[in-house]
């Protein structure tokens, strides 16, 4: 794989040289080159090794010693990464920006720039960027029906899903978000005006409209009436698909009753709905710690802890 790197490497600084040299210059030219390419190879695979461990402000400086020698799109890219997951946004979606308008059809640019938007909160600009990855890769769709169900577009999130079962299926969790989508959408409005009216006609529905049944399910998980608060959960959802907390709490729910592949896969959907809420995520990862330590997944068990410490 390394060897193969190099080779990549190589062609691509290459690229930057002219064909046609003096003859007297070309030995100092190939010493010069490869330096560059020694050098390169040095900072770029410290940088791979520092992101393997953590050490995220390493790996960038390694990756702006790469940029001095070559600003390719993948440094730009790695870059994105590592920001990203120092959770300085602004910089990573700035950094896949550069990559993706280097290389505009790379999947994996524009996801990247995709996950930033949606951390800096630019839904409408991470819905184009979506879309450009839908055509791609049509599985996709999943993603983008997530952000439309964050916007409270449930009919367009219901295409995004009814397109995708078109194309070839869907996954265990887009079936999930469907059927809830399709509850809500299909959903008769009622003449007292309770939860649907209120979700109709509130400009901020979370407030208003989820605190009763987040109220009821905290009291069922307090009260430890874990089938209760698993029942109340999935009702909660049909009305707030979008609201973080009642995935959580029907997560713990179903840790309670044992179920854990129900429960990884309950946060799993309601960690995409998370905004600049560090208490909520950590209390996320702290129920999948619980979830894989019941299961003996070591492994994942650890990978979750060091996202809470």
């Amino acid at each position: 794989m390394k060897k193969y790197m190099c080779i990549l490497l190589l062609a691509g600084i290459l690229s930057f040289f002219p064909k046609h040299a003096y003859a007297q210059e070309e030995e100092s030219a190939e010493i010069s080159l490869e330096e560059n390419i020694d050098e390169f190879q040095e900072h770029f695979f410290e940088a791979l090794k520092q992101r393997g461990i953590e050490n995220y402000d390493r790996a960038i400086d390694e990756l702006l010693k790469c940029k001095a020698i070559d600003a390719s799109a993948t440094i730009y890219f790695e870059l994105g990464k590592n920001y990203f997951s120092q959770k300085e946004y602004d910089k990573a979606k700035e950094s896949f920006q550069t990559a993706v308008n280097k290389k505009p059809q790379n999947q994996w640019y524009l996801t990247g720039l995709f996950n930033a938007q949606l951390k800096t909160n630019e839904r409408e600009e991470a819905l184009d960027t979506g879309k450009k990855i839908i055509n791609l890769n049509p599985m996709f769709r999943e993603d983008v029906a997530k952000v439309y169900v964050g916007m409270g577009e449930y009919k367009k999130a219901l295409k995004q899903l009814e397109q995708l079962e078109k194309k070839g299926g869907l996954s265990f969790t887009a079936s999930n978000m469907k059927t809830m989508l399709e509850k809500q959408v299909n959903k008769k409005k009622k003449s007292d005006g309770e939860v649907a009216e209120v979700i109709n006609q509130t400009p901020k529905p979370r407030v208003r409209g989820d605190a009763r049944i987040l109220a009821q399910v905290e009291d069922a998980l307090q009260t430890k009436s874990y089938q209760a608060a698993n029942r109340l959960a999935k009702i909660g959802l049909n009305d707030f698909p979008s609201q973080p907390k009642l995935y959580l709490y029907n997560a713990k729910a179903l840790n309670a009753l044992t179920e854990y592949k129900k429960a990884i896969e309950m946060l799993e959907i309601g960690l995409d709905y998370i905004i600049d809420d560090a208490p909520l995520e950590k209390e996320f990862y702290q129920t999948f710690v619980e979830a894989y330590r019941k299961m003996g997944n070591s492994k994942k068990e650890k990978y979750y802890l060091k996202k809470i410490q």
